[in-house]
Parts: C-alpha cells; sequence; structure tokens
C-alpha cells in the first residue's frame, strides 16, 4: 500500500516537473542557466532561435558564446565574485544589454537574473532574455516622426520666404551668363551661384518630401520593370562616369502594391548614392529576388571604400552625410517611402569593402482578386 503510494507519488510528482519543463521550453522569451563554474545546463528554444546555435553546441560548455567578446570577463568575474561573497548587484534587477547571435550581430536585449541553490549545495543562475528588437524599432520610428514633425514646421514656416528670393537669385544669375563681354572668371563665378541655387532649391524640395504626409497610387507593380526602367533611366550619367551596371532580376517574381513612381525614385537614390562612392571602372550590382514566399528584396551594391561601423549608425540620421556636397536627406527620403510600403530599408558596409542597400518588400495577399491596400505606417 506504502509502495503504491510511493510510486504514485513519483508519478504526479514526474507529472508536475514535465508540466513546469514544457512551459519553459515553450516560452516566447529566451532562458540559459549555468552553474557556478560557467557552464552552460540549460538553454530553452527559444534561446536556441535567439541566438543561432544548437543546444548540442553549447550544454555543458561555457557561456561564453552567447555574451559579447567585451563583457566576457566581467561576466565571468561577476559569478565568481557571487560564489565567494553571496552578494548580488544584478539578481533579482532587470537590465537593458546587447547580445551576440553566432553570426556575430547584436541585437538589444532585456535580461533578468536569478540564482538558486541546488541539492547539492552548488549554485545554478538563470538568465531569462527578451529580444528588444522591435520595440526599438518601434521607438527609433516615433523618434523619427517626431523629428520629421519637428522638420515640417521649419519648412512650413520658412519655405516660402526662401523659395522666392531663391528663385531671383538664381534667374538673375542664369541672365547675366547670356551677357557678353563678361570675364571667364566673373562667369565661372554665377555658374557657381547658378549650381548652388539648383542644389537650394533640390533641398527643399527634399524637405518638402520627407515633412509632409504624401499621396499614394497603390497598383499592381512589377519590380523587374521598375528595376529596368530605373537603370535606362540612370544608364547615360553611369556611362559617363565609365561605372559598369549589372543587372540580375529572378524570373517569375509575383507584383507588389506599390507606387511604382515612389519605388523607381528610391532605386534612383540608391543608385545615385552607389555612382558618388564608386570610381571609374567600377561595378555596381542591382539584384532583385525573392526572399521566402512572403516578400522580395531589392539590393544595389558598389564597390566604394565602403563606411565605418559609426558611419553607418549615423547615415539615415536627418542631414547626415559622407558626401562633401550632400544633403543628408536622400536616405531618410527613401526609407520612409519603402516603410510606407510596408517594407524595410537597410545598408550593410565596412571600410575598403563597398556598401550594400537592401530594400525588402512585402507580397501581398491579395483578397478577392483586388491587391490589398497598404496602410501608410506613422
Amino acid at each position: 500500500m506504502n509502495e503504491s503510494k510511493t510510486t504514485a507519488d513519483v508519478r504526479e510528482l514526474a507529472q508536475e516537473l514535465e508540466k513546469y519543463r514544457q512551459i519553459v521550453e515553450t516560452a516566447s522569451d529566451a532562458v540559459v542557466s549555468i552553474n557556478q563554474n560557467h557552464e552552460v545546463v540549460y538553454m530553452n528554444a527559444a534561446a536556441e532561435a535567439m541566438f543561432g546555435y544548437r543546444r548540442g553546441e553549447i550544454l555543458g560548455g561555457d557561456l561564453a558564446p552567447l555574451i559579447p567578446s567585451e563583457h566576457r570577463r566581467a561576466h565571468r568575474h561577476y559569478v565568481e565574485r557571487y560564489v565567494r561573497t553571496r552578494q548580488a548587484r544584478l539578481v533579482g534587477h532587470a537590465a537593458d544589454l546587447e547580445g551576440e547571435r553566432r553570426d556575430g550581430s547584436r541585437f538589444p536585449i532585456s535580461i533578468s537574473f536569478s540564482v538558486a541553490e541546488t541539492a547539492d549545495g552548488g549554485l545554478m543562475f538563470t538568465a531569462i532574455m527578451r529580444d528588444k528588437t522591435a520595440e526599438r524599432e518601434l521607438a527609433d520610428r516615433a523618434q523619427r516622426s517626431e523629428r520629421l514633425a519637428a522638420v515640417g514646421e521649419m519648412v512650413t514656416t520658412v519655405s516660402h520666404e526662401i523659395r522666392t528670393p531663391l528663385s531671383l537669385i538664381g534667374g538673375f544669375a542664369r541672365q547675366l551668363q547670356k551677357e557678353t563681354g563678361l570675364s571667364e572668371k566673373a562667369r565661372h563665378k554665377l555658374g557657381i551661384i547658378v549650381e548652388e541655387v539648383a542644389r537650394l532649391e533640390s533641398l527643399l524640395v527634399e524637405l518638402n518630401d520627407l515633412s509632409r504626409p504624401q499621396q499614394y497610387t497603390w497598383t499592381e507593380v512589377d519590380l523587374g520593370e521598375v528595376v529596368a526602367g530605373a537603370a535606362e533611366l540612370m544608364a547615360p550619367e553611369l556611362a559617363r562616369q565609365g561605372l559598369e551596371l549589372v543587372s540580375e532580376i529572378a524570373p517569375d517574381l509575383p507584383r507588389v502594391a506599390a507606387d511604382k513612381n515612389r519605388l523607381r525614385q528610391v532605386l534612383i537614390n540608391l543608385l545615385q548614392n552607389a555612382a558618388q562612392a564608386s570610381q571609374p571602372g567600377d561595378r555596381l550590382r542591382l539584384r532583385l529576388g525573392r526572399i521566402d514566399s512572403g516578400s522580395l528584396f531589392l539590393e544595389v551594391a558598389d564597390q566604394g571604400e565602403g563606411m565605418s561601423a559609426d558611419q553607418l549608425r549615423q547615415v539615415f540620421q536627418l542631414f547626415y552625410t559622407t558626401k562633401p556636397r550632400g544633403t543628408g536627406l536622400g536616405l531618410p527620403v527613401a526609407r520612409r517611402i519603402v516603410e510606407e510600403h510596408g517594407g524595410s530599408l537597410d545598408l550593410t558596409s565596412s571600410p575598403g569593402q563597398g556598401t550594400t542597400a537592401r530594400v525588402t518588400l512585402p507580397i501581398p495577399k491579395p483578397a478577392a482578386g483586388q491587391i490589398q491596400a497598404i496602410a501608410p505606417k506613422s
């Protein structure tokens, strides 16, 4: 009787333990536990997905692969100090840190720590981690919206006051250029005036595009046609600069819901940026293809000198530019257009390795044969 009761108790305990194991295993947050020797003793499925490692590669080994290299020594020191003193600084508190995936990419995480004593008197440290990439992107988008609102107020206030005298200056300068008897020095100075006026007028147009809500004409768009049209439009300028453009367009791609002219504007902007970063004889590569059943990608890659990590972090900020005569508005405008198509625009680059701009666009699911409207993102 007692033996039967004991067996039932053990079975009930096992079922209870399995229930809790399933709860942790299926949790959306990553859970990783280590012992006092800094060895990983548990890792759930979400941790595998978050960091890109299979459990078999991590369990029983040091925690180091999951920690950014510059923090590994400090983390080990923290565990060793707790084992000696039982004094905690982070246990029981949440902190915002960076995680490092298997491919070396970094991402923001919220992490909370706990510690428990095991039956044999040892210690087990557990970290529960949440990927905050989506939250960070939402926060960044909110900040960009605030900045755009501030730019909009400025543009509304000063645009009219600037545009009229600017047009007069440019007009008078062009008239003077037609006068006979001008010295070459005078003509050169007038040419500079005309050129700078055109640049400032272009800046005003970009500011207006960036600050005001845009109207979109949504249709079924063949991105292959957009790519071909933009390439044809840019061909004379690229040839003049001694650049080669190579296009790779995957066959049988589905149409997307888009404003064709806006996407052409984005592509031309990216091609112009790539051309400005290139030297005569360089090759620009334009690729269009499918990522999966739900999205397409469009890439523009150059062979230029590339950008540093610091430049790459700032490149989408308003008025930031790496070009001597850039406005710092082209990429923010392009990203806004892409985001209002439900997609994303990202740059990858490193010094000496060129830059690749990648546009990702969703493939809509038509309802009753109709293209779905895409509501602009705020």
